[in-house]
């Protein structure tokens, strides 16, 4: 189980970042519990392959494009305040409609978004959208040094709000590139380690671990390569520019499109749902990092709970889970949740 209190502290080095990780006692602590938002006026469209973000100086929560029902494209951005409970769309230009695009929220207030996918086209332009103005900028239209169109890569910022992406998919395969972009000069750089690496994918998540530099990959699917579904997890020590395979004996089970984000309130990502050979699921998992070993705790729930999904996405804010829209066995939903912590 998982809590904001803290029993004790102990120090986790990664790569060449030592951070304080609260040591958590299961059995002490309550269980999360899932609740289903009620919200007024319009809504968005129900959706997958979307994005989520949260923006805590303006207490809203941030949805771009995806997919519909049918899988076309979507272009829209809507903002939950979640002070009236009330989605509004932002008006204004911004991205091309697309789905399956990285993104990453940075700590100034912005969202960065790269890539993506609308029917035959992959894109390669950078944007990021301001909270504040509540208005998208493009940063960098992909025609220099940016990385090849693709779609289902992950992304995570680091403290400078410079832009991790790696892997991905077009029609001509999967990737196992990784790129950096720099914020300060808006430029992108390949990155790609020369050693061993997480093999060819699309469709899995990366995130930034504990707020650093450093960045957890897991899952995806590697047809054509490897298995699909994949169950594997890598580290990027971003001090030595290097990949670490830290997939431990036991724990999820091996998925594609799940939602993976970086709780400051557990320590550790909050692994929920996503696409199984058993089909889709809905169970909520834990994954902690100790130097260069991760474990994996599912965790229990109390009372309802979102239905089975894959292609959700969610976002943390103020040691809450926030979670939209998704695919689920009855097709593309629209409903908000929230997991306490």
């Amino acid at each position: 189980m998982v809590g904001s209190s803290v029993v004790s502290r102990r120090a986790v080095l990664f790569g060449a970042v030592t951070l304080a990780i609260p040591a958590r006692h299961a059995s002490a602590l309550p269980a999360p519990e899932w609740q289903e938002l009620t919200v007024s006026g319009d809504i968005p469209a129900a959706r997958w392959d979307h994005h989520l973000a949260a923006d805590a100086a303006s207490q809203t929560l941030m949805v771009f494009g995806g997919r519909d029902d049918a899988g076309n494209a979507l272009g829209d951005t809507w903002l939950f305040d979640l002070q009236t409970s009330a989605w509004k769309e932002v008006p204004g230009d911004g991205p091309a409609a697309r789905f399956g695009s990285a993104h990453a929220s940075v700590a100034s207030g912005g969202h960065l978004l790269f890539g993506g996918q609308a029917g035959s086209t992959f894109f390669n332009d950078t944007w990021r959208f301001d909270f504040a103005d509540r208005s998208w900028q493009l940063l960098d239209d992909g025609a220099t040094t940016a990385p090849s169109p693709r779609y289902g890569l992950g992304a995570m910022t680091d403290p400078d709000e410079n832009l991790f992406i790696s892997h991905g998919f077009t029609f001509e395969g999967r990737f196992d590139d990784s790129w950096r972009f720099d914020f300060a000069s808006q430029t992108w750089e390949n990155s790609t380690p020369e050693g061993p690496r997480p093999l060819n994918r699309c469709l899995h998540e990366v995130v930034a671990v504990a707020r650093t530099s450093n960045a957890l990959l897991y899952g995806g699917c590697s047809s054509g390569y490897g298995p699909c579904p994949q169950g594997d997890a890598w580290l990027m020590d971003a001090a030595t520019n290097s990949w670490i395979d830290v997939t431990p004996a036991s724990g999820p089970a091996a998925r594609s499109n799940p939602a993976l984000t970086w709780s400051d309130a557990s320590g550790g990502v909050i692994l929920f749902g996503g696409q199984t050979e058993a089909g889709k699921t809905n169970d909520l998992w834990l994954g902690t990092l100790s130097g260069e070993k991760l474990a994996w705790e599912e965790l229990t729930v109390s009372e309802s709970m979102p239905a089975p999904r894959s292609s959700h996405d969610t976002a943390e804010l103020e040691s809450a889970i926030y979670l939209f829209g998704g695919l689920s066995d009855n097709g593309a939903v629209n409903d908000l949740w929230v997991l306490h912590l």
